[in-house]
């Protein structure tokens, strides 16, 4: 036990408000909120005294525990008014699930840092594309072979898990730019795939900390659940408040938004 640390209670406390902002964004945007989740844990588990060097695990192996629960949540929700696209989803979710693995590997062999970078320019890419081309929502899926659909989910598995997202950020604007959903129905689609992803991801990290000698008390592996219980508390609340505003939004000003979405987390991502 850290005698200058946060108490179990502030700790939970802090996870709550993160969850109650990381659930709008879920529902709103299609992703799992890892992109407000992981920085948050770090600052939180900084302030316990957690070990920096397996305090990136910590935060990346929570938020994927977290999103497996708001993606539940998230998909219920679009599910319920039409928002969920399954033949498509069925269709990604193979290569979403191989992907997976492979991202770990690839994550294992390259530089953490130069990941970053290069996914920080990826997504002002896709953003100013979503923003240039917010002039129109699409009405139905393009003319494009289903045989592709499990090829851009393992791109969308390989990157997410290189990253330690939940996969929205990827697969919003695949499923809208290159499947050719509608706004609202990416975004509803994007919360089922992501809750294959995050599930897989994070019984990985649990599986991948299990015999650390360097984690906190209390920790399942690479998964702090007093963070982990305080998340899901606050995005269990407000995730549905994020669906009504996605399916309230007019589908320009969703894209728009999502597009300027993308774009701040690219440059904060550059700026690290």
């Amino acid at each position: 036990m850290h005698w200058i640390s946060l108490s179990m209670a502030a700790m939970f406390v802090g996870a709550l408000i993160c969850g109650v902002f990381a659930g709008v964004i879920a529902g709103l945007f299609g992703v799992g909120g890892g992109i407000i989740i992981v920085p948050v844990l770090l600052l939180l588990f900084h302030l316990d005294g957690i070990n920096p060097v397996i305090a990136m695990q910590l935060a990346v192996g929570t938020s994927l525990a977290t999103i497996v629960v708001t993606n539940i949540s998230a998909t219920w929700n679009h599910h319920c008014r039409d928002g969920v696209h399954w033949p498509l989803t069925r269709q990604y979710l193979p290569g979403v699930l191989l992907g997976a693995w492979l991202g770990s590997q690839l994550a294992a062999a390259m530089s953490g840092a130069l990941l970053i970078k290069l996914f920080g320019l990826f997504e002002i890419g896709v953003g100013a594309k979503m923003i240039h081309a917010a002039n129109g929502d699409n009405t139905g899926p393009k003319t494009l072979s289903s045989n592709l659909n499990p090829l851009i989910g393992l791109g969308v598995g390989s990157l997410s898990s290189m990253f330690g997202i939940g996969g929205g950020t990827l697969s919003v604007p695949a499923l809208n730019l290159i499947s050719g959903l509608p706004m609202r129905q990416a975004v509803g689609t994007a919360s089922a795939i992501g809750l294959g992803l995050a599930t897989a991801g994070s019984l990985g990290y649990i599986q991948a900390g299990w015999n650390n000698l360097e984690l906190p008390t209390g920790a399942v592996g690479y998964v702090m659940p007093v963070a982990f219980l305080g998340i899901i508390c606050g995005t269990l609340l407000t995730t549905p408040v994020g669906v009504r505003l996605a399916h309230a939004l007019e589908p320009v000003l969703l894209r728009r938004g999502f597009g300027f979405f993308l774009l701040a987390v690219g440059i904060r991502l550059l700026w690290k």
